[in-house]
């Protein structure tokens, strides 16, 4: 019979592998309860450690992983780097899963579950019920990175999504707009959601009729869908969940010689690089990508150094980007 390992203490305890490490190296530090429960199951397990097991006491051996649904956007690249430079403060190493959003989610949690890391920054809040099951057996502590749990047993770090979609639609409203188009993700994320929810106050407070249409990531799919909306509509305003999207159809917009910004206004939510790159540059609500993981990998540390502290959603900092797409 194979020797238990650290992992299974853990996952038999239901603490993380930092808090078995503790109970080993320093059990004062650990809480009566937490500390007797583990010392159990390590006798009833016959474990014995080993200098790799002690060794996660120090925050030189600590590995995170990140779970991703892709590294070709530019918004989680530039997340991805500030969840790297947080962790090199902290002597954390980094390991990262990419979890294709067509692919199966639940072998990929179970992969990640298997690496034995010390935490988890999740980035994609689109999953199943399966996936969320084996979330909530997962002996480590998990944050949602601009991405948000749809339990609370699960801290975030993100932007008011609804917030900021509320302000820069109301905004408009009161410029003088009045037909005003939300264009949302074919994927049911959480953060679009509270976007369109956002939108939604604001155009129902100023009796206006909401409208909205879903589009995919494939730029091919989109040039084709909006050319068929714009057969027969022509809005004053186009905000858009992501800036691809929105620079997408400005695109198809200035094609089919609408002027952008004096027929059509078009607003986007994140300010990646490629705002800045279109022609004309794009107005945003600013996430701050950067500063979300940055925030993200500090408010795991904390999680995975303390076992009493809380999950909790925190609220990033957000501005408005003026630029040329607007008047």
């Amino acid at each position: 019979m194979n020797q238990p390992k650290i992992y299974d203490i853990a996952g038999a305890a239901g603490v993380s592998l930092a808090t078995v490490s503790r109970v080993l190296n320093h059990p004062e530090k650990v809480k009566k309860s937490t500390r007797e429960k583990v010392l159990r199951i390590i006798k009833e397990k016959g474990y014995k450690p080993n200098a790799n097991a002690r060794g996660l006491a120090s925050r030189r051996s600590t590995t995170v992983a990140i779970v991703v649904p892709t590294v070709l956007r530019a918004s989680i690249s530039e997340m991805i780097q500030g969840i790297v430079d947080s962790a090199k403060n902290f002597g954390y190493s980094i390991r990262l899963f990419v979890n294709d959003e067509d692919e199966d989610q639940v072998e990929t949690w179970r992969e990640v579950i298997a690496s034995s890391v010390d935490g988890i920054l999740f980035m994609s809040d689109e999953m199943d019920d399966e996936t969320y099951e084996l979330i909530e057996n997962t002996p480590v502590p998990v944050i949602f990175v601009n991405a948000i749990s749809k339990n609370s047993n699960y801290g975030s770090v993100s932007i008011d999504n609804e917030g900021c979609a509320y302000r820069i639609t109301k905004e408009m409203i009161d410029r003088g707009n009045k037909n005003i188009l939300f264009i949302g993700t074919e994927h049911n994320y959480a953060i679009n959601n509270l976007k369109e929810i956002g939108y939604r106050k604001a155009m129902e407070e100023a009796g206006l009729i909401p409208n909205t249409i879903k589009s995919s990531g494939d730029i091919s799919k989109n040039e084709v869908q909006f050319n068929e909306y714009l057969d027969n509509n022509r809005p004053e305003v186009v905000l858009s969940a992501r800036d691809s999207i929105a620079i997408s159809f400005m695109n198809v917009a200035t094609k089919r010689g609408i002027k952008v910004p004096d027929e059509m206004q078009v607003i986007g939510f994140q300010n990646t690089r490629y705002a800045e790159l279109s022609n004309p540059k794009l107005t945003c609500v600013e996430t701050p990508i950067y500063e979300i993981g940055n925030k993200a990998m500090a408010n795991l540390t904390q999680l995975m150094k303390n076992e009493d502290v809380e999950p909790e959603n925190t609220f990033i900092d957000y501005q408005v980007i003026w630029r040329e797409s607007t008047k």
